[in-house]
This record gives structure tokens, C-alpha cells and sequence, in this order.
């Protein structure tokens, strides 16, 4: 069936010339003491199985050097290349992993989002909703919030944040860059109370383990690990700061082991009450799947087709 035709009322696009689609592989020439810069599109027949002669050396590159580079792909706002993230050792992305990535995770439901990742860019995504969140409807916004309070239950977030125990934990700044931030009850605030372990991994958030971010470090940090955003002395801090250990930190985007096990034994009640919200089952779904191995289908006594 073809797409539906789509207005954009933002007034915010780019030229229409680039393919925000393809990905693209970008890497130096192989041989010492060249420093040309190829960019080879992974539409080219043949990839990875092709080879890459240097115009500026004459080196040929061929498919393990090519394999072994990073991804990227073009903003269709800005036009700029830039990186998706992690690649494995096939060529393929890591779902769901966006490390050093300028653009958020899509889930793909056609082969043109072959990136896994959303056409713009996080800077630009963000100045597309300042624009559109004052036009969007009140019930929009309360699915959004909806959508939001289901991670969090899943979370196990039962009591209520204490912001000025985090603004006094971290000594009143940014924990990224040491801005110094002030305090506000209400209105407009310079800072951002961050969830230190993504709540969509279903990680809790307390007045305990969450972080003080400056707005623009939380807007880059995004929805990241935080192995994926934090130097290794700064994860080594933030673990005295916040309780959440080392190990965890440091390491590779996990599931709250204990968030997963209660849905697993309670999938039932967990679709009962989330039934209006089939986008998310479906991607709690994908996700236990992809990080676990689990599906959490076949511990459910009945499973609405339209789930799947």
C-alpha cells in the first residue's frame, strides 16, 4: 500500500536533494601516510564485497577494512553526514544501541529505514517539536504522558521525584559540564532532572539515582546509556553519586532484570491495563525479544491479533 501523502507544517526541511535514507560507510585510506577520506554508499552492488581504489594513492581497500568502518547518513534538515552508531561485525547496526549517534533509534517498518535510525537528526528533531508541540491536541499529549507513565510502572517508579535532593546532591551543577544551575520550584528551569539508566530499559528513577544535567548536555545525552555518553572517570563519580554501580554503568545498555521478570509473570494484567496503548506493548514486545530472547507472547493466556 503506498504512503500516505504528509504535510509538513514546520516550514523546516532541507533542499529535497539528499537521500536522508542511505547509509553510508566513511573511512580513511588504508595505506600509510594517506589521509583520503572515502564514502562508500552500502547501496553500491556488490557491498561489502567490493573494493575501493584511492584516487589520491591508488591503494585498494577491500571488505574488511570496509566492514570495520562506521556508519553514517545524511539529516534531510541539515544536510549534514553524520554518524548512526555502532556497527557489528557484519555490517549490520547494533539495535537499539546509539553510541556516538546523532540520530535516535526507529523501529523500521520498511526497507527505506534501513539506517534504524529517524531521517533527522537530534538537533534538528528537537527545533521540529519546539514547533509542533504547541499545535499538538491535549489528548495527544495525554497518550504521550500516558505512554510515558506505563514505562514508568514498569519501572517499579512508585514515589515522587525530590528534585532539590538532586540539585543539592550534585552540589547545584551540571554533572557534564560543571555549568552552575539554578534552583526553581516552577517556570522556566536551566536544568534537567535526567533518569541516570534509561526508563524505556525500564531502570527506576529516584530523588537517589537520577543526575542533574544542564538542559543541553540532557538534550545530547538523550535517551543514552550511559557508558555511551560519559567518560570512563566521569561514570566512576557518577557511580558514588548516584548508588548505581560501576559495572553497570560502564557496560552495555541492559533490561532491569527485575522489571522483566515481573512482566513476564504478569503479562496478562500487563496487557489489560495497557490495552490502548498497542504501539508500546509492541515495542516492550521487540524489546525483551531483541535484549532477552524472551517473547512475552507465550506467557500470555490470550493475545489480541492486532498485537502482532
Amino acid at each position: 500500500m503506498p504512503r500516505r501523502p504528509t504535510r509538513n507544517i514546520t516550514n523546516i526541511r532541507g533542499t529535497g536533494q539528499i537521500d536522508a535514507t542511505a547509509v553510508w560507510r566513511v573511512f580513511e585510506c588504508a595505506a600509510p601516510g594517506c589521509d583520503h577520506l572515502h564514502r562508500l554508499c552500502e547501496d553500491t552492488e556488490g557491498f561489502p564485497r567490493v573494493e575501493v581504489k584511492c584516487p589520491k594513492c591508488g591503494h585498494i581497500t577491500s571488505e574488511p577494512h570496509i566492514l570495520r568502518a562506521p556508519r553514517w547518513k545524511y539529516c534531510r534538515v541539515c544536510e549534514w553526514l553524520q554518524p548512526i552508531g555502532e556497527t557489528t561485525s557484519r555490517g549490520t547496526s547494533l539495535r537499539g544501541k546509539t553510541m556516538g549517534s546523532a540520530f535516535d533509534y526507529h523501529s523500521p517498518n520498511s526497507s527505506s529505514f534501513r539506517s534504524e535510525r529517524q531521517l533527522e537528526c537530534k538537533v534538528c528533531k528537537k527545533e521540529i517539536n519546539r514547533v509542533l508541540n504547541p499545535m499538538r491536541t491535549s489528548d495527544q499529549h495525554r497518550e504521550s504522558a500516558q505512554a510515558r507513565r506505563m514505562y514508568a510502572i514498569l519501572a517499579g517508579v512508585v514515589e515522587k521525584l525530590d528534585s532539590r535532593k538532586v540539585f543539592d546532591r550534585f552540589d547545584g551543577k551540571c554533572f557534564k559540564c560543571s555549568k552552575p544551575l539554578s534552583f526553581a520550584t516552577r517556570g522556566t528551569k536551566d536544568y534537567a532532572i535526567d533518569h541516570t539508566l534509561p526508563v524505556s530499559h525500564f531502570w527506576p528513577v529516584t530523588s537517589e539515582n537520577a543526575t542533574l544535567l544542564c538542559k543541553k548536555c540532557n538534550a545530547e545525552k538523550s535517551d543514552r546509556w550511559p557508558s555511551e555518553y560519559y567518560s570512563k572517570g566521569e561514570l566512576q563519580h557518577l557511580s558514588v553519586l548516584t548508588g548505581v554501580p560501576f559495572e553497570v554503568l560502564s557496560g552495555q545498555p541492559v533490561l532491569n532484570p527485575e522489571a522483566v521478570q515481573l512482566i513476564r509473570a504478569n503479562v496478562d494484567a500487563f496487557l489489560a491495563q495497557h490495552i490502548r496503548y498497542p504501539r508500546e506493548i509492541r515495542r516492550v514486545r521487540e524489546l525483551i525479544l531483541q535484549k532477552e530472547g524472551i517473547d512475552i507472547k507465550d506467557a500470555a493466556e490470550v493475545w489480541p491479533d492486532f498485537l502482532d
